[in-house]
């Protein structure tokens, strides 16, 4: 079973989103707002280099070639 590579992207755009949000709410709520901060940028700073490596970084983007 493959996964749709929209779907993937998705996921992967979701997760880094919500999973690092999440950490840094339940750490600040229980008074830990530096480590919450912290949490929550190394965990979107992973998904955008993810993103990157994945689908970013693999497309040719030279302009057209004159002759």
């Amino acid at each position: 079973m493959t996964i749709d590579e929209r779907v993937l992207f998705g996921i992967v755009l979701a997760a880094g989103v919500v999973i690092p949000g999440a950490a840094d709410y339940a750490l600040s709520m229980a008074g830990y707002d530096t480590v919450g901060m912290v949490v929550w940028v190394v965990g979107y700073f992973g998904m955008v280099l993810a993103v990157w490596y994945r689908w970013i970084r693999p497309l040719d983007l030279t302009g057209p070639v004159e002759e």
